[in-house]
């Protein structure tokens, strides 16, 4: 039997790893707008399933996208998930096509019982990643080439203890009390290659981010004939203000025949200001239908008021987005032993995202479609969880870039059941 707390142990240095280093998450150009890509439902079992979250629970996966689904714990068993994330993306303009790739640990999270009608859970997982790295090239009349250059890297990470609660037998309400922390590093130089009169110049920022933020959920569970259970969710998060703070820097900069950078003059030109970013509010409603160990489907939709999204009282190129997802779950016979295939769970979804980005008067949309499986180990209630997502972002037209890519998300589940009251005779 499994040492407890070796075990215990052993997934908090994980967790403290996790925490402690930076990792690079994203490899996308539309990644410099607001405060990143988000990152949002992407454990094996929500994204396989389109990133299905409202109406969906389980006694074995931990949902954060829903709090309220944390009631479908069972009161005698811990819950523990972790995964890594692998991904390859194809970055085409009208000029040329560049391709990149990365992989990064993606989630750590934990669920348990407190009593009869309170479950908790607590974790550590991505809120938005920074990452992209653009070169435009212009010819202007007496200067020669320009390069401008954008560069940036970081992201924000989200610390939750969440808690369901079931009000009765077929209601439960739930909220995730978070800590978003982390900082985005961005830079944009310009150079003139063409001549020795210019000097280039170079701005640095460095956002950090600190604050708590609130997520909350409710979540409808009832049984129907024939041993249907249907379900609906909603969310919702309010507008929220978050502390951070700026450091910039602007340097000029001579490149030498030896293509070292030589600097010129340095100007801080925001050290330690401290402002508000602020997240805007988001809501979002599913439902879902299912036969317990046999399959399960859901629906969902999202929206969020990025119209409203400013950092440092300066908006951006943001406008309100809106999220359709779609998902599928089924286990051929779970009782048998003779057929590991009909054992396995097998999954499927897709996602429309009208996001919140719109460049050059066009609205960027993301279309993906999502396939997994759910591989159980024989003798525990232990299962492995294997997801892709096959996706696009963004056009060709008007000069901007078309992302295509393949998302991998290998995570594990550990059920065990701990909470068990041994008698002695």
């Amino acid at each position: 039997m499994l040492n407890k707390s070796r075990f215990l142990f052993l997934l908090l240095g994980i967790l403290t790893t996790f925490a402690s280093v930076a990792q690079i998450r994203i490899a996308s150009p539309y990644s410099r707008f607001g405060i990143g890509d988000l990152a949002d439902n992407n454990n094996a079992w929500n994204l396989s399933m389109g990133q299905t979250s409202f109406a969906i629970r389980s006694p074995f996966h931990i949902n954060y996208g829903n709090p309220a689904s944390y009631t479908a714990f069972d009161s005698l068993s811990f819950v523990f998930e972790g995964g890594f994330n692998a991904d390859v993306v194809q970055l085409t303009s009208n000029l040329q096509t560049a391709t990149r790739n990365y992989a990064s640990l993606g989630y750590v999270l934990f669920g348990m019982p407190v009593t009869k009608w309170w479950r908790t859970s607590f974790g550590l997982v991505p809120f938005s990643d920074v990452g992209y790295n653009v070169v435009n090239l212009e010819n202007y009349e007496g200067v020669g080439g320009v390069a401008r250059i954008y560069r940036g890297s970081g992201g924000i990470n989200r610390f939750y203890w969440g808690n369901g609660f079931k009000l009765w037998k077929s209601f439960s309400i739930g909220f995730n009390f978070s800590y978003l922390f982390g900082n985005m590093e961005r830079e944009s130089v310009v150079i003139f290659p063409d001549s020795t009169y210019y000097a280039n110049v170079k701005v640095k920022n460095n956002i950090t981010m600190n604050d708590i933020y609130f997520n909350w959920g409710l979540q409808y569970h009832g049984r129907l004939k024939n041993g249907l259970h249907l379900n609906a969710g909603a969310v919702f998060s309010l507008e929220s203000k978050m502390s951070a703070e700026v450091d910039g820097v602007v340097q000029t900069f001579f490149i030498g025949g030896d293509g070292i950078e030589y600097p010129k003059d340095t100007l801080d030109i925001a050290e330690g200001y401290k402002g508000k970013i602020v997240i805007p509010m988001m809501a979002g409603g599913g439902i879902g239908l299912e036969k317990p160990d046999k399959w399960m489907v859901s629906l969902d939709y999202r929206w969020a008021n990025w119209k409203k999204f400013t950092a440092f009282d300066l908006t951006d190129s943001l406008v309100n987005s809106h999220q359709i997802s779609a998902g599928a779950e089924f286990i051929p016979d779970i009782n048998s032993y003779t057929n590991y295939l009909k054992r396995m769970r097998y999954r499927i979804g897709f996602m429309f995202n009208n996001t919140y980005l719109k460049l050059r008067e066009k609205q960027l949309n993301e279309f993906a479609v999502t396939v997994g499986f759910g591989l159980p180990l024989r003798g525990v209630k232990t299962a492995l969880n294997v997801s892709a997502q096959v996706g696009f972002r963004g056009t060709t037209e008007a000069n901007l870039i078309r992302e295509t890519y393949v998302r991998f998300v290998l995570g594990f589940t550990i059920y065990e059941r701990w909470f068990i009251k041994r008698k002695y005779y």
